[in-house]
Formats: C-alpha cells, sequence, structure tokens
C-alpha cells in the first residue's frame, strides 16, 4: 500500500508550544498496526518560532513528516479548511489540534472505520473524540448499546476527526456555496452563534442539512486539554473524555443496521415502537430543540401544551429504552402537537428531575458551591 492510502495525520498548532509538545508526544507513545504513516504539522503564522522548533525536533518514526510553516496568518477556521483540502493530496487526513491528546489506539480504530464506511455516502466524517454529555448541555449522554463498537451521529466532532477526499469534497461544495451560515431550526441555537472563527458550524449545518452522520465510538480515542486559546480562555478539565487505554478489533454494523443519534444526542427511529411515522416525529426528551422543529408528534420528558396520547417511564438508561420496552410511567410522553391542552401547568421541579436522571442523588450544598465558584471565575476573567 502506498502513503496516498493511508490516512495522514494533521497536527494543528498555532502559538501553544507545550500543547504541541504534549500532541506529538501522545502519536509517538500510540501502536500502529500499520507502516508509512503520513505525519503533516501545521502551523498558522503568530510570529513566533516556538511550535515550529517543536515541529521540527520531533522524530516520526512511522513515516515521512512534513512540516508547513503558513506565511500569514490564517486563523483557526481558514486553517482547518486548508487542512482539510490535504485530502487532495493524501486521500485521507486525520485532523488533530494541539489541545488533543489521542489514544494508543487511535490510529488503528481510524483504519478499521475507514475501510468499514469510507465510501458511504451518508458518512460525512468518522469522530475520534467521545462525550458522555449532550451537546452544549450539562445532560448527561447514554448512547444504546446493542454489541458493535461504534453507532452513528448527526453531529460533526471538532476534537479529532477523519475525513477522505469523498467526504471533503462534498461539504467544500456546499462550504462554497454557503459564505454565510444558513439559518436551520434543526441545529441548536448554541452552534449557529459560534463565533465566525468556527469552522465546526459551518459542517455541523451541512450535516444537518444534507442528512449526514459521523461515526462516533464508544470508548473515545481522544480527549481535549481545553488549553487557552481561540475557543477557550483558560484549560479546564472539563473538557477531558474519559480515554480508551488498550486495543481492539472493531465491531461495526452496516450503516442501515446501526443505532443513530441527531445533533442533539436524541434517538431516531422511536416510530416503529410509537406507532407513529418516523418522519412525522420529533424526539426532544431532554427539551432543548426549537419549537419550531417539532413535527405532528412529539416525544418528550419535558411538559408541553399538547394532547397526550400516551406515556411511558423515565427509569431505564437511555430513555429510548423505556419506549422500546414499553415500560409505563408518566415522566415520557407522546403528543400529538395538532392539538393543544388547554390546562397545560408546567413542571418546575423538571430540571432537578433530570439532574437525579442523569447523576443519580444530587448533594444540593455541593451543587451551591460548584455554582458560586463558577460564578467567581467568570466575573474574574472579566476583570
Amino acid at each position: 500500500m502506498n502513503n496516498t492510502e493511508r490516512i495522514a495525520i494533521v497536527a494543528v498548532g498555532y502559538n501553544r508550544p507545550d500543547s504541541m509538545r504534549r500532541l506529538l508526544s501522545s502519536l509517538a507513545e500510540a501502536q500502529y498496526d500499520y507502516e508509512e504513516i503520513p505525519l503533516v504539522i501545521s502551523i498558522d503564522q503568530s510570529g513566533e518560532d516556538d511550535v515550529a522548533e517543536v515541529a521540527d525536533a520531533f522524530c516520526w518514526q512511522h513515516g515521512t513528516k512534513k512540516v508547513l510553516r503558513h506565511p500569514e496568518r490564517l486563523g483557526l477556521r481558514r486553517h482547518i479548511i486548508s487542512c482539510g483540502d490535504l485530502t487532495e493530496q493524501y486521500g485521507a487526513v486525520m485532523i488533530l489540534e494541539d489541545d488533543l491528546y489521542v489514544s494508543p489506539d487511535f490510529y488503528n480504530y481510524a483504519m478499521q472505520t475507514l475501510e468499514k464506511y469510507g465510501s458511504h455516502p451518508r458518512i460525512a466524517g468518522i469522530a475520534l473524540n467521545t462525550r458522555r454529555e449532550l451537546l452544549e448541555s450539562s445532560y448527561p449522554f447514554f448512547p444504546l448499546h446493542t454489541g458493535y463498537d461504534v453507532y452513528f451521529q448527526q453531529f460533526a466532532s471538532s476534537w479529532g476527526q477523519v475525513w477522505n477526499r469523498r467526504m471533503w469534497t462534498d461539504f467544500r461544495v456546499w462550504y462554497d456555496a454557503h459564505p454565510v451560515l444558513p439559518e436551520n431550526v434543526n441545529v441548536p441555537l448554541t452552534v449557529l452563534h459560534y463565533p465566525d472563527t468556527s469552522w465546526a458550524k459551518f459542517y455541523q449545518c451541512y450535516v444537518v442539512e444534507q442528512d449526514k452522520y459521523y461515526v462516533f465510538s464508544y470508548d473515545s480515542l481522544s480527549t481535549n486539554f481545553g488549553d487557552a486559546g481561540e475557543h477557550f480562555d483558560s484549560g479546564s478539565a472539563a473538557y477531558q473524555s474519559v480515554l480508551f487505554y488498550g486495543t481492539k478489533h472493531y465491531r461495526m454494523p452496516d450503516f442501515d443496521e446501526g443505532v443513530k443519534y441527531d445533533i442533539y444526542g436524541e434517538p431516531l427511529g422511536l416510530g416503529r415502537y410509537l406507532g407513529v411515522p418516523d418522519g412525522e416525529l420529533t424526539c426532544d426528551l431532554w427539551g432543548r430543540k426549537q419549537k419550531a422543529s417539532y413535527k405532528r408528534y412529539l416525544l418528550s420528558c419535558c411538559g408541553r401544551p399538547y394532547k397526550k396520547l400516551r406515556q411511558y417511564s423515565m427509569s431505564m438508561k437511555p430513555l429510548e429504552l423505556n419506549v422500546i420496552r414499553q415500560i409505563p410511567g408518566s415522566d415520557l410522553t407522546l403528543y400529538d402537537t395538532g392539538e393543544r391542552e388547554p390546562d397545560f401547568h408546567p413542571d418546575k421541579k423538571e430540571f432537578f428531575r433530570f439532574l437525579e436522571y442523569g447523576y443519580g442523588v444530587l448533594d444540593g450544598r455541593d451543587l451551591l458551591r460548584w455554582a458560586l465558584e463558577r460564578l467567581r471565575r467568570k466575573l474574574g476573567r472579566r476583570r
């Protein structure tokens, strides 16, 4: 096999030499079942030579190494776009920003996954990172596990991702046609309002609009140190994932058989268990979606002013198991949004019910101390 048939690792840096050194160290310590792996270290112009010195000194023993020093400042968004364009040269690239750290098995996972799904038209990328929280939320995410090692989600991970030429070309055509991010009621408002330096918000909208998916491992193959930089004010362990620290052969379903979630982490395909068409069903279990996105039927754990058709328990994890196994209860409701409920009263304890479901018994004093400390840090950064 030649280099174009290997995923080229692209380490992305700007002005954090220690971060780049840490990322490269994790690459050096990983285990590789493949040979002749290209490494590209792409460095945006910062006016300093520290990162380039780290890159030049790094010894890569698994293939060729190339250091790209951009002569002018690109900014994060243009920089990542330029790295994606490297698919034209290498066939497939893995984008790793310098605040990431990889699992020993990261490359083997990526190669196995690309070999399985690389040509599938519905796959827009392969994610290395797996979070245990819902996007832009404090609520936990429990993906349904059916015995395979991967699932699919309409979410473009930016904490380690793989694109091949087909995936990137499809996105690039869409991106060039949308210089201004289009509004989309099916995309979280927080994502739509990401700063202009974000390339990821464009890829998120693309994935949702075009009905595509990323492949996710149940075990995270990367973690994020959240170093201070373009999008973080200071480093924080809050962005860390539980890193897979072993090796294995990954069991992967055919795309049509895989577990699927939308960008919010809401399950897809529950219509057959509810007796309604999937095309007329919105799952908003955690009550985070824009109301304009609601279809005829709504499944939610939140109180909504619509006619209740049937109800389920909110006991099993993940939540969709209560529907799949038909567990009776009163916390998870299927609504008909075509009919209003005149006597609707909001549940003021909803938020705490969600936290207890996700995290178990909560200590109010610990929550208060945590909230006060977060407030103190936030006010301190504004001074």
